[in-house]
């Protein structure tokens, strides 16, 4: 019974991300436990054709999240990130907040286009870190479409 309770959850909360936010974005769950709920916009796979580029990722807050700064409790954050391959880091280019009922709450963009290369990419993708499970997972989905073409 519990199974069931947890699908129709996880339905519930993709329907509504897909239908509060950008309708472009085919949001997939990255990591989904207890502590962390992340998705990342599989739309843009079929964009990345270097090894720089820009994905969106979304990530659902339990308990609510709180900034200084920010009056609202954040209920989700959509973050666009900017990664290199090559140096393996990546960087922030916008955070949009998002309050329990889906409204935006605050919007922060980066300039990451004037920014050098040592300044666009400040974090370093580390082993096991959420970042890592985006790449290991796109590179899996790029070969599963290799291997299917």
């Amino acid at each position: 019974m519990q199974k069931y309770l947890i699908i129709i959850y996880l339905l519930f909360i993709t329907a509504s991300f897909s239908s509060g936010q950008n309708a472009s974005n085919n949001w997939k769950p990255l990591i989904l436990n207890e502590n962390q709920k992340l998705w990342y916009d599989r739309s843009q796979l079929d964009t990345i054709s270097s090894p720089n580029f820009d994905i969106w990722l979304l990530e659902m807050h339990r308990p609510v999240l709180s900034l200084e700064g920010i009056s609202e409790n954040i209920m989700r954050t959509k973050t666009l990130y900017t990664v290199d391959l090559q140096s393996y880091k990546y960087g922030l280019k916008k955070v949009v907040y998002y309050d329990p009922s889906n409204q935006i709450i605050k919007s922060f963009q980066y300039d990451t286009n004037s920014s050098t290369e040592a300044y666009k990419y400040i974090f370093p993708i580390t082993e096991n870190s959420f970042m890592q499970k985006l790449i290991d997972e796109l590179l899996r989905l790029r070969k599963l479409k290799e291997s299917v073409n």
